[in-house]
């Protein structure tokens, strides 16, 4: 926890197809609020997963919604650790929270932000970490069970439709992604702890509609520390993966086969969080720091965030820097909006100018 009076604010922008900004967002419930997740609605607006952290009293999951020119409309604050957030097919909203030590919890709210369902599973019965909507108006939520993969379907009304785990030949399985695939099945994306050569690997798992395993594949290089930033399903039911070396970088795009053997390798120079453009080219959000001098032999370090287009050929074709500095910050996440624009979600420390 950070000292009083020092937490964190979240940061919405929104620039359009050409960078320009047009908008940015502070959200601050007054203590330390944590950016994790972004996505866009049905009407162009945008739904915020984070967790809030009061002074007095447990950190709690925060949903924030804002409209299309960055207002927010409402937020729901509720018991657990984090927030991963959905609007699905038939408008209701879900938010996923929970932590290795307590109960997850999927909530399920109108488009107003009232809770309509809240369901709980302790902290024995599996963690739940990421959501996705599906075509059906449900939902499907990935998480962990002991060192396993857990993957569970649930209808629109959360009832749970099946629920499957999935055993790595090595490691532990965490920080997991999904993503619903063009026949109705799944891509799925983890990271694997290796304790017996360090490191971790990414692990990438391609499920039917009913959470049967269709195969697997493990992407890195030994005994590197390895982690899955971005998935999707292209044409000819190809896969696109993009992951790091953390520590040593650059990114690496694969393209895996219908039966996910690898077909095309590239490095980006790039950082992350980053996405695929549906035109075929890259959008990365890094913060630049910057050495500032004050009073004589003393400076701070400043950062700027920008975000950045690449062509598909990896050249770059703007780079934007944002109307905002950061003493500490990050940027967390960024999506493409349906006006082609792009929507980047960061967070950064609110120190004081003055001592506390």
């Amino acid at each position: 926890m950070p000292p009083d009076e020092i937490g964190r604010d979240i940061l919405v922008f929104k620039v359009d197809a050409e960078g320009t900004e047009q908008w940015q967002t502070l959200i601050d419930t007054g203590g330390d609020d944590i950016a994790r997740t972004i996505t866009q609605t049905a009407d162009g607006g945008y739904l915020i997963g984070g967790e809030v952290w009061p002074w007095r009293g447990g950190r709690s999951y925060g949903v924030f919604e804002l409209n299309s020119n960055g207002t927010v409309d409402w937020n729901v604050i509720g018991e657990g650790a984090s927030a991963s957030v959905v609007e699905t097919a038939i408008g209701t909203i879900v938010a996923v929270s929970g932590s290795s030590t307590e109960s997850s919890r999927t909530p399920l709210f109108d488009l107003t932000g009232n809770l309509l369902k809240s369901e709980v599973q302790s902290a024995e019965a599996g963690i739940l970490e990421s959501v996705a909507g599906t075509t059906d108006g449900g939902v499907v939520v990935v998480g962990t069970f002991g060192g396993d993969l857990l993957v569970l379907k649930k209808d629109r009304n959360l009832t749970e439709e099946w629920r499957k785990t999935y055993r790595p030949t090595t490691g532990r399985a965490s920080e997991d992604i999904i993503v619903q695939t063009s026949d109705g099945g799944y891509l799925v994306g983890s990271r694997i702890s290796l304790p017996d050569r360090g490191g971790f690997d990414v692990w990438i798992l391609r499920l039917n509609a009913t959470g049967d395993l269709l195969w697997d594949t493990t992407l890195g290089t030994p005994p590197l520390y390895h982690d899955v930033h971005f998935m999707s399903e292209g044409p000819e039911s190809k896969s696109t993966v993009i992951y790091s070396n953390i520590m040593l970088g650059p990114l690496e795009e694969v393209v895996l086969d219908p039966g996910g053997n690898v077909l095309e390798k590239r490095a980006l120079n790039a950082s992350v969080p980053i996405i695929k453009t549906t035109g075929g080219g890259y959008v990365y959000a890094p913060v630049t720091w910057y050495c500032k001098p004050r009073l004589l032999i003393f400076s701070d370090w400043v950062g700027v965030p920008h975000v950045v287009k690449l062509d598909p050929g990896g050249l770059q074709e703007w780079d934007i820097e944002l109307n905002v500095t950061f003493a500490i910050g990050r940027a967390v996440s960024v999506i493409q909006t349906t006006d082609g624009g792009y929507a980047l979600l960061a967070d950064r420390y609110n120190i004081p100018t003055e001592p506390q």
